[in-house]
């Protein structure tokens, strides 16, 4: 995550298209409004999913149209490249988009002009513009869904957002925001923090909608602690696809609890530390129950 930052600022000041790529719910709208941010650039953030429209529309969403271009064309309507105006245009799943309406952005991004559909005039696109997509160009090149020019020729400047599990050091920090943010969603006051065994289970999660998946967790636990009128959200107010499955009992069935020690250290990697504050028992315990030794990490 440094060395994509480090990208970030360094791409930042330049005019040139920007590659984002990395798998969805990594945060690639909230980076590329980043980027925006410490660009310097005078107009606003702009962001357009080209996947959400029906690929015969694609044109006229990005450049626009005149009046009389096609039957119901009763107004002139300009495209994503007017309205970004000086700002920054992100253009996201961009693999979506047809391969022949790619070269024609290419063509665009390589000449700084276009024209509105229905219209010879020829407009300058004054925006910068980045680029995003849920795996590495190289990758959906062969595919076929990425245009192999575009790729070589705007591919220079490409940075990966790792997945969440990647950066697991920053779910402490992600998680906290997304509770801050709980109130302003919900329009419902609520927990302010979290204990340290729910932070725990957060921060060694599996996550396969990575950052989005984390902000949802934590707004149903904030939700459903506030419903407990608890002032913190607490292991049992996380999602239970979230939580380890099975509960250590001290006085339990001796196989059940190895069971339930040797999942959650295959879930730590094998960290003790860690497995015990999951559990909510001591290294002592969970070095006396688990089958085997583990290393720990």
């Amino acid at each position: 995550m440094i060395a994509a930052v480090s990208r970030a600022h360094a791409f930042a000041p330049a005019a040139t298209p920007i590659i984002l790529h990395g798998e969805s719910g990594t945060g690639k709208t909230f980076f590329a409004a980043y980027i925006h941010q410490v660009s310097g650039r005078s107009g606003g953030f702009h962001a357009f999913s080209v996947g959400t429209v029906a690929p015969q529309l694609a044109l006229d969403e990005l450049f626009g149209h005149v009046k009389g271009a096609y039957t119901d064309a009763h107004a002139v309507r300009p495209g994503r490249f007017a309205t970004a105006g000086e700002g920054t245009l992100l253009l996201d799943d961009l693999h979506t988009l047809d391969p022949g309406y790619q070269k024609q952005l290419l063509q665009v991004l390589d000449r700084g002009t276009y024209s509105p559909v229905g219209s010879d005039r020829v407009q300058t696109v004054a925006c910068r513009v980045i680029l995003a997509m849920t795996e590495a160009p190289d990758v959906l090149m062969t595919k076929g869904l990425l245009l192999k020019d575009l790729r070589y020729r705007l591919g220079a400047c490409a940075i990966e957002i790792p997945s969440l599990p990647e950066r697991r050091a920053e779910i402490p920090l992600l998680a906290q925001r997304a509770l801050q943010k709980c109130a302003e969603k919900t329009r419902l006051d609520g927990p302010t923090r979290f204990t340290d065994r729910a932070l725990a289970v957060l921060c060694e999660a599996q996550y396969d909608g990575n950052v989005r998946q984390l902000e949802g967790s934590v707004l149903s636990a904030y939700l459903m602690a506030r419903y407990d009128e608890r002032a913190e959200i607490d292991v049992e107010h996380l999602p239970a696809e979230l939580v380890p499955a099975g509960q250590y009992r001290r006085h339990g069935d001796r196989e059940a609890n190895r069971v339930v020690v040797e999942r959650v250290l295959q879930m730590t990697g094998g960290n003790v530390s860690k497995a015990a504050q999951l559990l909510g028992v001591s290294r002592t315990t969970v070095s006396g129950t688990r089958q085997r030794p583990l290393q720990r990490s």
